[in-house]
């Protein structure tokens, strides 16, 4: 005798998840910023570039009762002086609603003396906020630099002594979204 086992069961024709196992990956979405962006805002709070910081990184959840398991990975690069940063998590459901800070944000802290040095700051929060299945989930960070530390210079890795506004490995910031099973 056989046993099947299976995580969810799709709709016939479609890839529509019917049932699922609790705890399990419903779907994923990746999104990723690669460009080298310094911030010259004299550390005021401010929305991170592109698809980190415009609302656009969203999840449409196939379940009401699922949770969202938010992760953001940042490549903090550094020139010259010690660095701090602090990144502010949010999200919202539907584009009309309002933002909705969670967990406080994560932050990340590099020090004097290395123009190359690079920091990746990741962070994860399983979220359970109120929606419906179907409703569009956006998330987006925000960014303050130390008022004495400098600025941000997202995705800048350099592999010498240089303040050079390059990316040598090909470095992107990311925000993944996963639907979670409940």
């Amino acid at each position: 005798m056989s046993t099947v086992i299976t995580n969810s069961v799709l709709a016939p024709g479609s890839d529509k998840v019917m049932l699922r196992k609790s705890g399990c990956i419903v779907q994923s979405k990746q999104y990723e910023y690669n460009s080298v962006y310094e911030d010259l805002n004299n550390n005021n709070l401010i929305n991170m570039p592109g698809v980190l910081g415009d609302g656009t990184a969203t999840i449409t959840p196939y379940f009401g009762d699922s949770k969202i398991l938010f992760t953001a990975m940042i490549h903090c690069g550094h020139q010259t002086t010690w660095r701090t940063n602090f990144f502010r998590t949010f999200y919202r459901v539907t584009n009309s609603g309002s933002w909705t800070q969670f967990y406080g944000g994560f932050g990340s802290n590099l020090y004097s003396s290395t123009n190359s040095m690079s920091q990746t700051v990741k962070c994860s929060y399983l979220l359970d906020p109120s929606y419906s299945a179907g409703d569009l989930v956006g998330f987006k960070l925000q960014h303050v630099g130390h008022a004495n530390g400098g600025h941000l210079h997202l995705n800048q890795i350099n592999l010498s002594n240089t303040t050079s506004n390059s990316n040598v490995i090909n470095a992107h910031s990311k925000i993944y979204l996963q639907e979670v099973a409940t």
